[in-house]
Parts: structure tokens; C-alpha cells; sequence
């Protein structure tokens, strides 16, 4: 039996070492201070990963939704299960995963720009997330977004585990 061949990495060892980082919700002081680099080195490599990602200038969600799409990254491994997200809450989640402006958001979510922070806020809390780009990935290991939660990753680790 012939299996296909794996398909070559898009990102570099250092992009990738930093965007698997990201997936955490960590921010990007505390990416720098882990992988030993400025903060500007990290906005850097993120900068090069959007753009091979082609979403250059995305927010960091969009940019954790493109890496785990692509399976440029693993996602989270986590026992937790999903909270009770209503119907809205889930388009909140699908929305900063695929938008960066918060005009594009509220669009999508069917609010006013001035409120989509509050909303985003409110979604990020409930799941227990640390930021709106940990969301997305708690999203993926809760097969919200993608197809990830019965894969091979799903019980592992803890979400709240920090990078490994």
C-alpha cells in the first residue's frame, strides 16, 4: 500500500516555532520572552507566516484559523468539553476566525462595529479562553471550526496547559 506524501511545510522551523505558540493565547511579549527573541523578531516572523498564510495583516485569530486549516500547526489537545455556546455565540467564534475588522465582524455577527469587542469579550470569558486567538483554537479542539476534536489530538493535555 502506498501512502501519499506529506506535504512540504509552508512555514520556516522559526515561523512555525512561534505561530504553534500563538495557538496557546498567549501574547506576544510573553512569545518573545518563551522563544528567546524580541517582541519586534516575533511580530516579524508572525508577519512572514500571514503572508505565506495569504492573509497578510489579518488579526491573530484569522491567522491561528489559516495555520490550523492548512494543518501548518497541531491544534490544542484538551479534555474539556465545549461550554454551552448558543447559536450566536458559535457565529462570534466563526466570525473573528474569518474577519479582522470589526466591521466585518459585526456583519457577520449582525451587530454594530462599536460593539463586537463587547461580544468577542463576552464569548472569549465564557469559553474560559485567554484570548479571542486561543478561542479560535479551543474552537478547533471543540470541532466548532474544523474537523479536529475526534482526531488524535482531542484528550492529550489540558487546554489550560501552556505550550509544550
Amino acid at each position: 500500500m502506498t501512502t501519499a506524501p506529506a506535504k512540504p511545510a509552508i512555514l520556516t522551523p522559526n515561523q512555525h516555532r512561534v505561530a504553534t505558540q500563538l495557538i496557546y493565547g498567549m501574547p506576544i511579549s510573553a512569545i518573545a520572552r518563551q522563544v528567546f527573541l524580541s517582541v519586534r523578531g516575533v511580530e516579524s516572523l508572525l508577519s512572514k507566516a500571514r503572508k505565506k498564510m495569504g492573509c497578510p495583516g489579518s488579526s491573530p485569530a484569522v491567522l491561528v484559523h489559516a495555520l490550523l486549516t492548512a494543518r501548518e500547526i497541531p491544534p490544542l489537545a484538551t479534555t474539556e468539553a465545549a461550554p454551552d455556546l448558543t447559536e450566536h455565540e458559535r457565529t462570534v467564534i466563526r466570525a473573528i476566525a474569518e474577519h479582522t475588522r470589526n466591521e466585518d465582524i459585526g456583519n457577520a455577527i449582525g451587530a454594530p462595529a462599536g460593539r463586537v469587542r463587547a461580544e468577542i469579550d463576552a464569548v472569549v470569558a465564557k469559553a474560559g479562553a485567554r484570548s479571542a486567538h486561543h478561542l479560535v483554537s479551543l474552537a478547533w479542539a471543540w470541532d466548532i471550526l474544523g474537523d479536529t476534536a475526534a482526531g488524535p489530538h482531542a484528550a492529550s493535555t489540558s487546554s489550560t496547559a501552556g505550550p509544550l
